[in-house]
C-alpha cells in the first residue's frame, strides 16, 4: 500500500510539474499562477499546495525541471551534429520555439528576485555554455569562453528578439547570423593555425 502511495505522489507531483511547464511555455511567469497550474493539473488548489506550499517552491521545482529537460536536448543536440551546416540548422531551428524562450525569460525574470532560482538559472547558463563549448571544440572552431559567450549570445539574443517580435523569416534570419558568426569562427581558427 505505501508503495502504491508513493508513486501515486510521485506521479501527482509529476502532473503538477508538467502543467506548470506547459503554463510558463504558454504564458511565460505572468500566467504561472498556483490556480492556473492546478486547474491544468486537475486539483485542487489546496491540493497543489501539499506539494509545493508557494508560488516561489512551484516555480523552483518546475524550473528544476525545466533545467533537466533543457539540457538533456542541448547533449543531444551535440551528440547529433557532426557539421557546422548542421549545427547553424540544428540551433536555428531552436531559436524560433518560442515556448522554449518562454521558459528562459520566465527563469531569468524569477530569478532576479528570488536568489535559489538565481542558481538555478546560473545552473541552466552554464550546462548551455558547456555543451557549445563541446560542438565548438566537435567542429574544430575556438571554443575558448569568449568565442563560446559570442555564440551563446548570440542564441539568447536572437531567440528573445524573434519571441518579442514574431516577424516572418526568424528562422532564416537566424541561419544567417549563424552562417556569419561560425564563418568568423573558422576564420579565426585557420589565422590561429597559420602562425
Amino acid at each position: 500500500m505505501f508503495t502504491h502511495m508513493g508513486h501515486f505522489m510521485e506521479d501527482r507531483r509529476q502532473s503538477i510539474l508538467d502543467a506548470g511547464l506547459a503554463i510558463l511555455r504558454e504564458d511565460g511567469l505572468a500566467g504561472f499562477t498556483q490556480p492556473k497550474v492546478a486547474a491544468r493539473a486537475g486539483l485542487r488548489q489546496g491540493n497543489l499546495t501539499y506539494y509545493f506550499p508557494t508560488r516561489t517552491d512551484m516555480l523552483a521545482a518546475v524550473a528544476r525541471n525545466a533545467i533537466d529537460i533543457q539540457l538533456a536536448v542541448a547533449k543531444k543536440m551535440v551528440d547529433g551534429v557532426s557539421s557546422v551546416t548542421q549545427a547553424i540548422a540544428v540551433i536555428a531551428a531552436n531559436i524560433v520555439r518560442h515556448e522554449n524562450t518562454r521558459v528562459l525569460v520566465a527563469l531569468n525574470q524569477a530569478a532576479d528576485k528570488e536568489p535559489a532560482l538565481s542558481l538555478l538559472f546560473n545552473e541552466l547558463t552554464e550546462g548551455f555554455i558547456a555543451e557549445l563549448g563541446n560542438l565548438m571544440s566537435k567542429l574544430g572552431l575556438p571554443a575558448d569562453r569568449s568565442h563560446i559567450d559570442l555564440i551563446h549570445a548570440l542564441f539568447v539574443g536572437l531567440s528573445v528578439i524573434d519571441l518579442a517580435t514574431t516577424r516572418p523569416q526568424g528562422e532564416a534570419r537566424a541561419t544567417d547570423a549563424l552562417a556569419n558568426a561560425f564563418e568568423m569562427l573558422s576564420t579565426t581558427q585557420r589565422r590561429f593555425e597559420e602562425k
